[in-house]
């Protein structure tokens, strides 16, 4: 009997990449989620062997479904395939009941080889239905998830904390939209902006770190640095926060568009870059949010209109 399986990510291109990375030759039957609400109705309604379940999600994440499935008498066994790769979320998904988690994006050779540990692969000849079309925008979505993900896992391990991740924002902006998203940070004391651009292969863009000077306290005794009255320490903690991120995430996107990136140094931005006020830019939100230490820093990624037909070009492989 083929294997009932559901596989549960808000994004559209996460869950095509996911099915059409299982085996061909699998016994199974595979329907779609797009969030932990849909998923556990679906689970609801009707027997499945097995959840392939995504953490970072709207509504209800997969934090939430895996603490309902507890309380199931004939709860599907749960592989976990996030970008969030922290040794804490490894730690909590476990505790509440995952087979395993498997690190985005995961190759096929991986993916059988778990089905195979668990006892869930069968081969077989039936036809599985395919994920719904992806769009552009969801396609860059889902690998800034990963690269945002990858970036959190790197500050976890310098600082020694736990990092909540969101579903990143995207939205397409006009000059006077970008000036607007903007104009609060730049009048508001309370916050500073480091930007870094980047270039590579026809792709230009902006990286904007936006700190909190609350948070500079708690950073700083995270990074070892006991004084930060001055303005110095201060520009130091959030010097070294955008490298750390920046990096990390940079290096990230630059892996999965297969870009190798050049990158400015960073600095303190006190107006929109000029790269950002000719005709439409598509803008990427994420926050990282330190709730032990109140911690909270946004991180906004501009891409311009001069990029965006090469950026799509780039990810045409991810369309297919």
């Amino acid at each position: 009997m083929a294997k009932q399986v559901l596989i549960c990510d808000d994004s559209a291109m996460a869950r095509k990449q996911l099915a059409r990375s299982l085996p061909a030759d699998w016994d199974a039957e595979v329907h779609f989620a797009v969030d932990g609400r849909d998923a556990l109705a679906q689970l609801d309604r009707g027997h499945f062997d097995l959840l392939f379940l995504d953490l970072n999600m709207p509504n209800l994440d997969g934090y939430g479904v895996l603490a309902e499935l507890k309380s199931w008498a004939r709860a599907p066994d749960v592989l976990v395939v996030s970008a969030d790769i922290q040794p804490l979320a490894y730690r909590k998904v476990m505790d509440l009941g995952a087979l395993n988690f498997l690190k985005k994006p995961i190759a096929a050779d991986t993916l059988k080889a778990e089905l195979v540990q668990f006892d869930l692969y069968q081969c077989g000849e039936l036809q599985r239905q395919r994920g719904s079309a992806v769009q552009m925008d969801d396609a860059l979505r889902e690998i800034c998830n990963i690269a945002m993900g990858q970036a959190a896992d790197n500050m976890a391990k310098v600082l020694g904390a736990f990092i909540e991740l969101p579903v990143p924002k995207l939205r397409r902006l006009k000059a006077s939209e970008m000036e607007m998203l903007l104009a609060e940070s730049f009048h508001d004391d309370s916050l500073k902006v480091i930007s870094q651009g980047f270039i590579g292969s026809g792709i230009a863009g902006e990286a904007l770190l936006l700190f909190e000077q609350s948070c500079y306290q708690s950073m700083g005794r995270l990074m070892g640095i006991s004084q930060v009255d001055s303005d110095e320490a201060r520009l130091e903690v959030q010097m070294d926060t955008a490298n750390l991120l920046f990096a990390s995430f940079l290096n990230g996107l630059s892996q999965q568009l297969h870009i190798p990136f050049c990158q400015s140094h960073p600095v303190v931005l006190s107006s929109v870059p000029a790269c950002q006020l000719r005709g439409e830019t598509l803008a990427v939100e994420i926050s990282y949010r330190l709730t032990e230490q109140q911690i909270l820093c946004d991180l906004l990624l501009f891409f311009p209109q001069d990029s965006l037909s090469r950026l799509e070009h780039n990810l045409q492989y991810l369309l297919e």
